[in-house]
């Protein structure tokens, strides 16, 4: 089968191989474990993986007497995020028809290929390469988790080395290791049901407020076009009052629209970063100034405080504003009038960091865990909360410049205090 051309080549770096047979299925399975462990996959994550790769190892046991394994860790698919793979191969007698075989239908056997239709929704990729002369190959990819900070060659050699020194578990340890595993599996589907609970009652809330935000300008636009039924001979002055009403509120609308088109194709990865060499000084510098309607209509007064050197770091210059710029305005929003709010800039420990600190509203410590989630509103009516998108748009693109942001604040009242951090890089030539 042929490589998806959304498949890009990349170097891996290789942290183990096994061999496969009947006798050591569940030592495979265990070795999966350990590398999805220590790769950083979440405990859900550890599990697909694991039960994805035995259940190809099974199949090349049974179609082939057994074949090999490879782990390695790589930059998968379009958006290059860096992932765990395993390769698994045997020199069986081929697959005739790869595609049925994916769809589940009965070989010329009449046996149903479970394996691979299984594993392709427990990974997140899943590729079957199959050759006329016989031999097949199969890859599984597991993307590792966001909150991951990016594997560096130096970590993986560790992690080769470690996976080398460990030999296989006892029986009775592999039964004591899968029940750990459940454990974990099952407090991990506890508390991904408290939060579907929580995104549900979220999502109830986002609705509520679209709902108030476009019944106003929905309602004046209603209004002016009554006036302008009611009243044929209306002069020219009030047509040029109420038309310029109607593009005010339509502007409204669009740009929520916009809004909200934008945080979905960035959740779903679609946009592509321009990335390029940026001071990090003069992003903040400009997002200041472009933030000023915000802050100047409720009187607040911005401090500036930049790095004393050049921060530079690989971004890409209107996202990155796009990022400093909601969480200025978002501070404008949740404070009262005549506040402070203090946007710094530091460098340290090969990072640039960029606070963001307001005397604010602040942040309930019920809220603080999931204010960077998508439809998560502070307390306040609907038009002054917004959407509840602009924390969930920084924090997905913050992550895909390979930073991190957190939220600090000392409870209601308190203030708020936002802080980004960026790898730094080092301009050539320097």
């Amino acid at each position: 089968m042929a490589r998806p051309s959304g498949h890009p080549l990349q170097m891996s770096q290789q942290l183990l191989t096994l061999s496969i047979s009947a006798n050591n299925l569940p030592a495979v399975r265990t070795q999966t474990r350990k590398v999805a462990v220590l790769s950083g996959l979440e405990a859900l994550q550890q599990t697909r993986f694991s039960t994805a790769v035995s259940e190809i190892a099974r199949n090349a046991v049974q179609y082939a007497g057994g074949g090999s394994v490879s782990f390695m860790v790589e930059d998968i698919g379009a958006a290059r995020e860096q992932g765990v793979v395993a390769v698994v191969a045997d020199e069986g007698r081929g697959i005739e028809d790869v595609a049925k075989a994916m769809s589940g239908l009965p070989d010329a056997n009449g046996r149903i290929p479970m394996g691979l239709v299984g594993s392709s929704r427990l990974v997140d990729g899943l590729l079957v390469e199959s050759r006329p002369t016989g031999g097949t190959s199969v890859r599984l990819e597991m993307k590792l988790p966001r909150t991951v900070a990016r594997l560096t060659p130096a970590r993986l050699d560790d992690i080769a080395a470690h996976l080398a020194e460990r030999g296989p578990l006892s029986a009775s340890e592999e039964v004591e290791e899968q029940n750990r595993e459940l454990l974990k599996i099952h407090q991990e589907l506890r508390a991904k049901q408290a939060e579907l609970e929580r995104a549900d009652t979220r999502k109830n809330q986002f609705v509520a407020t679209l709902a108030h935000e476009l019944r106003n300008p929905l309602g004046t636009l209603k209004l002016a076009v009554d006036l302008m039924r009611k009243r044929p001979t209306i002069d020219p002055d009030e047509i040029t009052r109420l038309a310029d009403l109607m593009e005010r509120q339509t502007r409204q609308m669009s740009q929520m629209v916009e809004d909200l088109m934008e945080t979905a194709q960035i959740a779903q990865g679609k946009v592509v970063l321009a990335k390029e060499l940026a001071d990090l000084n003069e992003l903040v510098a400009q997002s200041v100034e472009m933030s000023a309607g915000s802050t100047t209509a409720k009187g607040h007064e911005v401090t500036l405080r930049l790095a004393n050197v050049p921060a530079w770091v690989q971004v890409d210059p209107r996202r990155m504003k796009q990022v400093l710029c909601n969480l200025i305005q978002n501070s404008a929003r949740y404070t009262a009038p005549n506040g402070n709010i203090v946007v710094a800039v530091s460098c340290a420990d090969s990072k640039a960091v960029v606070e963001v600190k307001d005397n604010g509203r602040g942040i309930e410590a019920d809220l603080l865990p999931h204010i960077f989630g998508l439809f998560v509103q502070g307390n306040g009516s609907p038009g002054e909360c917004g959407l509840g998108v602009g924390l969930a748009l920084v924090r997905r693109l913050v992550e895909d410049h390979h930073g991190a942001v957190e939220a600090r604040s000392g409870g209601a009242g308190q203030g708020s205090v936002f802080t980004v951090t960026l790898p730094l890089s080092t301009p050539r030539g320097a």
